[in-house]
């Protein structure tokens, strides 16, 4: 039997590229997310490529429900699963200190309790056996200023915070539990293309003085690692390991 893994967010952007290497690599792949025709055009791919080889699920992750129904569709279609990735979240919002307390509650629900409450759902579906592993999709605004809201920074830093604690809480049970804080990453339609398309001077400047490899972040360097860490590429024995993946961003001596 083929190892199964879920991504949650796995139609568009780091989800997509995470789901797609899985996918790639011989594993069978859950897609979930809030849109019906991106799910099955995705799944339809996957399915060409490898028969019976993905699910779609379509749920939305910041209601209660809904995440129930996931549970309960995983459960039927696959029973257990070796690996999710917990990949949701969203910097929108007013930047910097100055955000409304309706965006800090709605940033720090879609950021962390939302997180949180798919996993508490989701970790009885996850095999209690080595190679078993759960990755959490962070930021480095966690760390440090990328002028991202602050409710979003405090939320990504609290999810950090939540990972390690549920590394040490599932050691003993064979889980391993990572989590990569991506910094500044290119996604189709996302800040950065839009950045790039309004004024490549400025985007080459702002890389040339922010990022100390030259270049910006792509979605399959997120995706590579991810899966090293899901794979047991790098050690069965990490957990607990969290990666600033930004091209030296905050390298702070």
């Amino acid at each position: 039997m083929n190892k199964r893994v879920l991504v949650t967010g796995s139609t568009k952007g780091i989800g997509r590229a995470v789901v797609e290497k899985f996918h790639d690599k011989g594993w069978d792949v859950g897609v979930t997310a809030r849109d019906e025709a991106n799910i099955r055009e995705l799944t339809d791919q996957f399915n060409q490529k490898r028969q019976n080889s993905a699910i779609g699920i379509k749920a939305d992750l910041s209601l209660k429900d809904e995440v129930k129904f996931l549970k309960q569709r995983l459960e039927q279609e696959w029973q257990k699963v070796d690996c999710i990735v917990f990949n949701v979240g969203s910097g929108s919002g007013t930047k910097g200190l100055m955000s409304t307390s309706s965006e800090n509650e709605l940033s720090l629900k879609t950021n962390y309790l939302d997180v949180v409450r798919t996993f508490k759902n989701l970790l009885p579906l996850v095999k209690k056996e080595m190679g078993s592993t759960l990755i959490f999709i962070g930021s480095i605004a966690q760390e440090i200023n990328v002028k991202a809201p602050i409710s979003y920074s405090y939320a990504k830093r609290a999810l950090n915070n939540f990972a390690m604690a549920q590394a040490l809480e599932l050691a003993p049970e064979r889980i391993l539990v990572n989590l990569i804080n991506p910094g500044h990453i290119l996604t189709r339609g996302g800040t950065w293309e839009k950045k790039m398309e309004q004024s490549k001077t400025e985007f080459e400047e702002f890389i040339s003085k922010n990022i100390p490899v030259g270049r910006i972040g792509q979605v399959q360097d997120v995706a590579d690692l991810v899966f090293a860490y899901s794979n047991q590429e790098l050690s069965n024995y990490s957990t607990g390991v969290r990666i600033n993946l930004d091209g030296g961003t905050s390298i702070n001596l």
